[in-house]
């Protein structure tokens, strides 16, 4: 086998005020080489997962944005739906008291005794307390008008059917079941 005589290369050395112009260059072309290895080796994939992690980014910032708008939107709702109603809600959150319910009905009627009957759960977020109320009136007129005034009244009432009604004289014995709402409390 023969071998191959490889030439040597002699590298010529030119001197600008001390300085080896051609070291240099190879030096210098030997930097922008490592330099490009570096950025596509280590910097490029490191732009690629960042672009990939902006793009995710995005499009969890968008369903973000699009998820705040709707809980704004709905607080709005809500808020506007406090105030619409923040006369029954303040009403739900108010214990019964007989005394004040006395002087309301004296208006209409003569309540001589209002008795706690039972307290139990309604529809998993009310309690339910009612009543039985005797009470005597001039006319049944001012039975219903009592009715109609329970709406603007401060707590929740319901009056529940059937009312007894019993002539007694120049009035009229009444008893009748009430019961009222309450928000159980924490809610």
């Amino acid at each position: 086998m023969k071998k191959i005589k490889i030439p040597k290369i002699k590298i010529p050395k030119v001197y600008i005020y001390g300085i080896d112009v051609i070291k240099n260059f190879a030096f210098f072309t030997l930097y922008i080489i490592i330099t490009l290895l570096a950025i596509a080796f280590l910097i490029a994939p490191a732009v690629k997962t960042f672009k990939k992690d902006q793009k995710k980014y995005y499009a969890i910032k968008s369903q973000y944005d699009a998820t705040l708008n709707t809980y704004n939107q709905t607080l709005k709702e809500l808020n506007a739906l406090k105030k619409k109603n923040a006369k029954i809600l303040s009403a739900l959150r108010r214990d019964f008291d007989t005394t004040n319910f006395k002087n309301f009905a004296s208006k209409y009627m003569d309540i001589k005794e209002i008795k706690e009957i039972n307290q139990s759960v309604y529809k998993e977020d009310f309690i339910k307390t009612t009543y039985i109320a005797k009470a005597k009136i001039k006319s049944p007129k001012n039975f219903y008008d009592f009715i109609d005034a329970l709406k603007n009244y401060k707590y929740v009432l319901r009056v529940y059917f059937p009312i007894n009604f019993q002539k007694d004289k120049e009035n009229i014995d009444l008893t009748l079941k009430i019961e009222h709402f309450k928000l159980k409390s924490g809610k």
